[in-house]
Formats: structure tokens, sequence, C-alpha cells
């Protein structure tokens, strides 16, 4: 299961649909609509799972598939960098 890093925050902006990911470290990371849906699945206590089902239910036109594989692509970064952790 991955989650967010403690210290991790992410702050969005409803009327963009973007958000800004702040790390204890001192990264930031400006998040697309698509990343924000991901990103805030799990910052509200959801699975992986979580975050894809938000990315169908926001993208329905958008194969599964590939939100997923979108979805492993950004983790994965996020992961590298610090902000997500396996638990």
């Amino acid at each position: 299961m991955l989650t967010l890093t403690p210290g991790v925050r992410v702050l969005a902006d409803p009327t963009t649909g973007r958000a800004t990911l702040t790390t204890p470290s001192g990264q930031v990371w400006l998040l697309n609509a698509t990343a924000t849906t991901a990103v805030s699945a799990l910052a509200d206590g959801g699975t992986v799972v979580d975050a894809e089902a938000a990315l169908v239910r926001a993208w329905p036109a958008v194969p599964a598939a590939r939100l997923r594989t979108d979805l492993d692509a950004l983790l994965g970064t996020l992961q590298q960098a610090g902000a997500v952790t396996a638990s």
C-alpha cells in the first residue's frame, strides 16, 4: 500500500483542479488535474485502487488501462522523490 510520506502536504485549488504538493525537505510539485485527483485520493486515506477508481470516474472516456499506466508512472516518480512511501 502506498501512502503520502508524513509531512507531505497537498494544497488543492478547486477552481483549477490543480494542486501543489510540498515535502518536508522543501520539494514543491505542481500537480495537474489528473495528478491532483490521484494524490488527493491517497491524501484522504485511500489506496492506489481508490485513486484509480477516482480517475476512472473523473475521465470516463479515457481507457482504464491508460489511466492505470499513468497512475503507476506518477506514483513511481513520487515514490522515487520520497513523497509517497510503501507501507
